[in-house]
């Protein structure tokens, strides 16, 4: 018996790369050609196999699903794959109760309770199998194959909104209106002129019209969006149709509910989710007299009916996560699709080629009919195919072909009607072999499968581009006064907020983590433990008498028992965060991501490492790495700016233990 040794710690970051290969590649991101995660590509194809074109039970799919999917029911992907509010062109089509993407309480039936079927766009997704214009896999336990890929006509990966989640990385694709995606397209092929194409989400709304986001989405792949929800006033009440399409309808009224016992919202006396068959609907019943339109700005800017969507378009690209922008992704799509085409062509050049074979065999046969059915009535079984090939000077697939023609077949009539296809098939193969080797005439088939896919699925916008001129500044009805102001951010939960430079009286054996000259318009952010991240607006801090202990942050916060790890601060002249990890990590995360309406963030910082420290910055410095043997000196400049707030970030120091950093 032989023995190995091995450090645990490299047995265990083996099996943890492994399993984080295999989630990015099997589980979590979308790929590129065909922009489906693999469940979704495994469920549309065992519905293909079952030939689901008309409604069956949900359950039965279910089942199917397990012999190419051996991850448990894929029903929870096909509720969102149904859901009309969640993509604007859904991939299958339900019948029975499938919840609402805009509701986070109204739960899908079972799935033995709902039926699905393939939608029209699902089925033009998965045509042209048998060409060979993609390859087949083996499935997990090697007894079917199923497609790599799905043949898709357009980069349907910007066509519908997808996110995921992996070990260290993540995805959030929005989606983009189909028609104007394929016209963008067809433009692109024919003038090479770009257009900055704007997310389209199917709970409609209203998007700001913000040119460097769009383009940055454009270009890089990333970007926030901000949406707001569409509301009309109508006399004292307020009616909300729709709301952006990374919220619910729950959350929208919980967050007025409790504006309102704040004392925040007086204004409302009433809120109600009139949603049913007729549409979306959620009323706001206000006191007479009230400015209606501030009563509105007031609910765009303190709950979720305006909110915001952060894009990350991470997917696979020949097996490997990476980010790309929305014409990087078109570009590679279009690199695919010209090889399918290329594929399927020269498998009908081979077929058709097999075929014009077996025809200029017959028709060296025409010369003289009776004497193959001599041949063939005269000669034994084994020597039909050899005895035609020496009479007629043909070679065996060809007489294997006579000679297994039915005998009513066997004549001049028959012969001569077939053979007539000789000239359609060597016309038609050589203006294939042309087209092969055309990248403008397969640009032509491109066009033609973008607009054929328009005509039949492009729809209007759902969330219209406003400008910022037609959206109305925020008005308050107190305005929060602005001034600087020190604050002091103790271990125990404690701020200290003064206008002048004071000293805090701290509680004894509690010491100040964090140390910000900023405005009273602030927002604090407090990292947990847990890596959640709670904001608690400056403003709302009273400020610290002397000699008298400063407000205590948790109980501002629903987490009365947090423990707090470090503070930053959102404010007008504070750019970015530096965080150092105990795996010698180092991130530079942008505060704007911490940005938005909602008070608890989940995922503020990675998920993997604890946090060693964190320093907020206003500009690039030179910082120093303090480790267990020496100080390292090095440049923010040197790191790159995510938006990612669980970003992992670069290794400062693979050799020595990191322990803190510091401004140099």
């Amino acid at each position: 018996m032989t023995t190995t040794n091995k450090n645990i710690e490299q047995i265990i970051e083996n099996n943890m790369m492994e399993y984080s290969a295999y989630i990015l590649l099997d589980r979590a991101l979308p790929d590129l050609r065909d922009g489906l995660k693999p469940v979704h590509r495994r469920i549309l194809y065992s519905m293909y196999l079952q030939k689901a074109f008309k409604f069956t039970k949900s359950a039965n799919v279910a089942g199917q699903v397990m012999k190419l999917h051996p991850h448990g029911s894929s029903y929870g992907s096909m509720v969102g794959m149904v859901q009309k509010d969640r993509h604007i062109i859904p991939m299958l089509e339900g019948k029975g109760n499938f919840g609402q993407y805009t509701s986070r309480d109204l739960m899908p039936a079972a799935d033995r309770y709902s039926e699905v079927k393939l939608s029209e766009i699902s089925i033009d997704m998965m045509q042209n199998f048998d060409k060979n214009v993609v390859d087949f896999i083996d499935n997990y336990d090697g007894t079917m194959k199923m497609p790599e890929v799905l043949p898709v006509k357009f980069p349907s990966i910007l066509a519908y909104s997808n996110s995921g989640i992996g070990v260290g990385f993540s995805s959030s694709i929005p989606s983009f209106n189909l028609k104007e995606l394929t016209e963008a397209i067809v433009k692109y092929i024919e003038t090479g002129e770009k257009t900055v194409l704007v997310p389209d989400f199917a709970t409609g709304g209203l998007i700001v019209k913000e040119d460097n986001v769009f383009r940055q989405l454009n270009e890089e792949g990333r970007g926030t969006v901000k949406i707001r929800g569409k509301a009309e006033i109508v006399k004292n009440e307020i009616h909300i149709t729709e709301i952006p399409y990374s919220t619910t309808r729950e959350a929208i009224i919980e967050k007025i509910v409790e504006l309102n016992k704040a004392g925040k919202l007086k204004e409302v006396t009433d809120v109600k989710d009139l949603t049913g068959l007729k549409g979306m609907l959620i009323t706001i019943t206000a006191r007479r007299n009230t400015d209606m339109n501030v009563l509105l700005e007031k609910l765009y800017k303190f709950t979720p009916l305006q909110s915001t969507f952060s894009a990350n378009m991470n997917m696979l690209v020949d097996d490997l996560p990476k980010v790309l922008g929305v014409w990087q992704t078109i570009d590679k799509w279009l690199e695919w699709r010209t090889t399918c085409i290329k594929r399927g062509l020269s498998h009908d050049i081979e077929t058709m080629t097999r075929k014009l074979h077996l025809l200029q065999g017959l028709e060296k046969v025409l010369l003289d009919i009776d004497e193959a059915i001599e041949i063939i009535r005269r000669s034994s079984q084994d020597q039909i195919e050899p005895n035609l090939q020496k009479h007629f000077g043909i070679d065996f697939e060809q007489a294997k072909e006579v000679a297994n023609m039915k005998l009513r077949n066997i004549n001049r009539e028959y012969i001569i009607k077939k053979i007539e296809d000789i000239d359609k098939f060597e016309k038609t193969i050589e203006n294939y072999k042309m087209i092969v080797k055309s990248q403008d005439k397969i640009n032509q088939i491109i066009i033609k499968g973008l607009n054929e896919t328009k005509e039949k699925y492009g729809k209007e916008r759902r969330t219209k581009i406003v400008e910022l001129t037609e959206v109305k500044p925020v008005r308050l009805v107190e305005e929060v006064p602005n001034y600087a102001v020190t604050i002091y951010l103790t271990k125990e939960g404690y701020c200290y907020k003064f206008k002048g430079n004071q000293e805090p009286n701290l509680k004894p054996g509690d010491e100040v983590l964090k140390v910000f000259e900023t405005e009273n318009k602030a927002e604090i952010l407090i990292f947990g433990s847990d890596r959640v991240c709670h904001k608690v607006e400056l403003k709302d801090i009273d400020e610290t008498r002397a000699n008298a202990l400063g407000t205590y942050l948790p109980n501002m916060i629903r987490d009365k028992n947090i423990t707090i790890v470090s503070y930053s601060i959102l404010d007008s002249t504070h750019k970015f965060i530096i965080a150092a990890y105990s795996n010698n990590r180092i991130a530079k995360i942008n505060l704007e991501a911490f940005q938005g309406n909602r008070t608890i963030l989940k995922n503020s910082y990675c998920l993997k490492q604890d946090l060693l420290d964190m320093i907020t910055l206003e500009d690039d410095v030179s910082l120093n790495l303090l480790t267990d043997k020496s100080k390292l000196t090095v440049d923010t400049k040197n790191f790159n700016l995510t938006n990612g707030r669980n970003a992992t970030g670069v290794y400062a120091s693979p050799s020595r233990k990191l322990k803190k950093i510091e401004v140099a």
